[in-house]
């Protein structure tokens, strides 16, 4: 599955960077006392959840959150795992876009702590769910639809199409913000249209359908 594969790779990139930072400097070794972040993904009823490339530690570890305003958001934390964190906003407003800081983390085998940072999004219950990323393997022939946040399915169907001809098969893979489909090969730079059938955010009050294009 493509979208594990990059996880992996990802992980496997953090890792070598911290073991070539013990054979340098102590200056360029502090570079992976706080984690990478590889994501950050809406859950549902203002639970965010932080996956990191490397284990971490805590210590004191506290999480705030603001938007783009400036105005503060409440944000307890709700799980701490060894590669990831889960926090909930209190009284979010759905549509806006975030800003969270996590302090009291590094990554595991540091010495200090330290704090990482980033973003997120929470959708509105009513609005249709859009991927952040589409892309084509072509060796396994197959295109991934990832979102930026959970969604669900429910019965879904995806038809890609170059103008009128169905270039798309089958689903070969549901997760929980992404889904895969096998297509006939197709031709890179061109551009396909899809539609996606059978699928709302997780906080999402009815199953929806999009529609849109990308460039193989």
């Amino acid at each position: 599955m493509l979208f594990k594969k990059i996880k992996t790779r990802l992980r496997s990139a953090a890792v070598l960077g911290c073991i070539l930072s013990m054979l340098t400097p102590v200056s360029a070794q502090l570079v992976c006392a706080a984690p990478g972040i590889e994501e950050a993904s809406y859950e549902r009823k203002g639970i965010v959840e932080v996956d990191f490339l490397t284990r971490v530690q805590y210590n004191h570890v506290k999480v705030t959150v603001k938007d783009s305003s400036g105005k503060a958001y409440k944000a307890v934390i709700v799980v701490k795992d060894s590669d990831d964190i889960d926090f909930q906003v209190k009284n979010y407003k759905e549509g806006k876009k975030y800003t969270y800081k996590i302090t009291g983390i590094r990554a595991r085998g540091e010495k200090k702590y330290g704090s990482v940072s980033g973003t997120f999004r929470i959708p509105k219950k009513t609005a249709k769910p859009q991927p952040k990323e589409i892309e084509y393997d072509r060796k396994d022939r197959e295109v991934s639809f990832e979102f930026p946040y959970r969604v669900k399915f429910s019965n879904p169907v995806v038809t890609i199409k170059d103008g009128s001809k169905t270039v798309s098969k089958k689903i070969t893979d549901i997760e929980r913000d992404e889904i895969e489909v096998s297509v006939k090969k197709l031709t890179p730079g061109k551009t396909y249209s899809y539609t996606i059938q059978g699928i709302r955010h997780l906080d999402g009050k009815s199953y929806r359908t999009i529609s849109g294009k990308f460039q193989a």
